[in-house]
């Protein structure tokens, strides 16, 4: 299995039987987190299934009130941190001489559900990568309630990353990861891979910015930020590895999950700034009071 993402594999698309479990598994992913797509860089765990299921039961139970509260603080943290460190403005008026009303509308959608499940998906990836690596997360044995589940309806219809990519774009998401010298590519600018112009200059501005003090104080500070987070939920969470290697998890393969989920933990904190630009840059419109 690769560091760089794959490209998106709609749900569904796989045969039933064994692995029509893991179609279900991933459906739980997006329904609890409340995602419109499985973001590729927890899909890609699909050529693992053995594990994908044994690191989703372990994090399921965390997904929380404290969990859903440090999302959002991760959130508020990246907006702010995109702000600080990046030329941004709002790109509205100047979308609109490129896009119709009805692109507008879901490029507009798209950066809203982006920048709510980048978050998620940080917490969710580091959660892994230490389990990958035969640690544990303690927890605080608090008791607490699960955070609201279900994919809100405005989110019907929205896609990870476009079915087509055209080279212009491909050579823009290259360029981007190179710049930001990860093994990984963040997931973010492929899901605006269809809005070349807006991928364009997301990118020039993060490239612009990556060799700052000021980046590389924001990449550290939320990777701090999602340490505290992980450190607050309430479960105990581990994996029996002994369990696992019966069913056919090797040493080995574990290994390679190991390398792929830490090269996309360093991804995570780009994702999530980069997530939180685009979203600035249609406007910060705000999520649907249905959240």
């Amino acid at each position: 299995m690769s560091a760089s993402l794959p490209r998106f594999v709609p749900l569904g698309s796989r045969p039933q039987g064994p692995d029509g479990i893991l179609s279900a598994v991933l459906d739980d992913v997006r329904t609890t987190l409340r995602v419109a797509w499985v973001d590729s860089t927890l899909r890609a765990l699909a050529d693992e299934p053995i594990f994908l299921s044994a690191a989703w039961a372990a994090t399921r139970p965390n997904v929380t009130r404290s969990f859903a509260a440090g999302a959002e603080r991760l959130q508020r943290e990246a907006v702010e941190a995109a702000r600080r460190t990046l030329a941004l403005d709002d790109r509205t008026a100047w979308l609109e001489e490129r896009y119709g009303a009805a692109e507008r509308e879901h490029l507009l959608r798209t950066a809203q559900s982006l920048h709510h499940a980048a978050a998620r998906v940080y917490l969710v990836v580091q959660t892994w990568a230490t389990l990958a690596r035969r640690q544990t997360i303690a927890g605080t044995g608090r008791e607490e309630a699960p955070a609201r589940r279900g994919v809100p309806s405005w989110q019907e219809g929205l896609v990870g990353v476009p079915h087509t990519v055209s080279e212009e774009a491909e050579a823009l998401i290259d360029v981007a990861t190179i710049a930001l010298a990860l093994n990984a590519t963040p997931s973010s600018l492929q899901a605006v891979a269809a809005w070349p112009h807006l991928l364009e200059h997301v990118v020039s501005e993060v490239r612009g910015a990556v060799s700052s003090p000021e980046w590389v104080q924001s990449v550290n500070g939320l990777r701090r930020s999602a340490a505290e987070i992980l450190r607050a939920l309430p479960h105990p969470m581990a994996l029996q590895w002994d369990v696992l290697e019966r069913k056919g998890l090797t040493e080995e393969r574990r290994l390679v999950v190991a390398d792929y989920l830490t090269a996309a933990t360093a991804s995570m904190p780009a994702n999530t700034l980069i997530s939180a630009a685009v979203w600035i840059g249609v406007g910060a419109p705000d999520l649907p009071a249905e959240f």
